[in-house]
């Protein structure tokens, strides 16, 4: 599974920017955007971090059949870095 391509999935269907996930998820900025840079995956611990800030579980991030679309957040989309 392309873990970069599902955060940014799950990013979009909630409007929010990888600042707002970063800030949320308490990661680093770089780390996803350096690991999407670089053709990259993502940590086991990084997407648990990722999940917790989105509010579901691991099981959910790697199943395909999820409803990315399924958000309760209304998050602003605009931070300064």
């Amino acid at each position: 599974m392309d873990t970069i391509k599902r955060v940014q999935d799950l990013m979009q269907e909630r409007d929010m920017n990888l600042c707002v996930l970063a800030k949320k998820c308490g990661i680093s900025y770089s780390t996803i955007q350096t690991t999407a840079r670089r053709g990259g995956q993502l940590s086991v611990e990084t997407i648990e971090r990722i999940c917790q800030g989105l509010g579901i579980t691991l099981k959910d991030f790697f199943d395909s059949s999820y409803p990315v679309s399924y958000t309760h957040l209304t998050l602003p989309t605009i931070c300064s870095v």
